[in-house]
């Protein structure tokens, strides 16, 4: 039997399950040497361009890709946590996919912990090969406040706030000093919260007073929640 080329034996290692779904230059060269022994970077370098070309992978930043040959491929939102440590899917992009905020934007927003463990970090509007980030700060203790299953989202392979996560960090951000984000608009379609989920949230954040204060002036008078566990209704 003709072994495979290492090539195709790098390129079925990254199609494993188990694979990394965002990848850097040195995780690749360190997967191509496992393949094959005392490869060059040069030569692995001249590989990743080939397969950026070939779309096996995609382009985010300069040595930062996507991994295309995984199923389902890694999608632009997965990069954010390279690109910004601790970051966490939120804000509009959340809310807009959840249908909860009904004008689409194409960047995808993030908020990320602003602690002295980590660096402080770049925030506002980054561009990429693959599209548009916006990152926003929100002190660490907020962002990691409340139970796991209550602040980000099951399911996901990154770091990805729950909607109603995602609505308490702009709630937040709209009464910081140092944020220029306005309040949440009162058009926003709350059906799809839940409210015991919510509240659980903003009694950790501490945001209930603030919470309370937006849902009185929300068009439409969203004030009574629904049952426990249940959806948020208007009246």
């Amino acid at each position: 039997m003709i072994p495979l080329e290492w090539k195709t034996r790098l390129e079925l290692a990254l199609a494993e399950p188990a694979a990394l779904r965002v990848l850097d230059r040195k995780s690749i060269l360190g997967l191509a040497r496992i393949v094959r022994p005392g490869i060059s970077e040069p030569t692995v370098e001249r590989w990743i361009q080939d397969a950026v070309g070939a779309n096996r992978l995609q382009r985010v930043v300069r040595g930062l890709y996507l991994n295309e040959l995984i199923s389902p491929p890694a999608q632009l939102a997965e990069a954010a946590v390279w690109l910004r440590p601790g970051a966490v899917i939120s804000l509009q992009t959340v809310l807009g996919d959840a249908g909860v905020w009904n004008n689409y934007t194409g960047w995808i927003t993030a908020v990320v912990p602003l602690s002295r463990r980590y660096p402080s970090p770049s925030l506002g509007k980054l561009e990429t090969s693959g599209g548009a980030f916006v990152f926003r700060g929100l002190p660490e203790r907020v962002l990691e406040a409340g139970e796991e299953s209550d602040r980000l989202a099951p399911a996901v392979t990154y770091r990805r706030a729950t909607p109603e996560a995602a609505l308490l960090h702009w709630l937040y951000l709209s009464h910081s000093p140092r944020s220029r984000m306005s309040a949440p608009p009162s058009d926003l379609e709350l059906g799809s919260l839940d409210s015991r989920r919510l509240y659980r949230l903003a009694r950790a954040m501490d945001l209930s007073k603030p919470l309370e204060s937006w849902l009185d002036h929300v068009d439409a008078g969203v004030r009574k929640l629904a049952a426990p566990g249940q959806a948020l209704s208007r009246r």
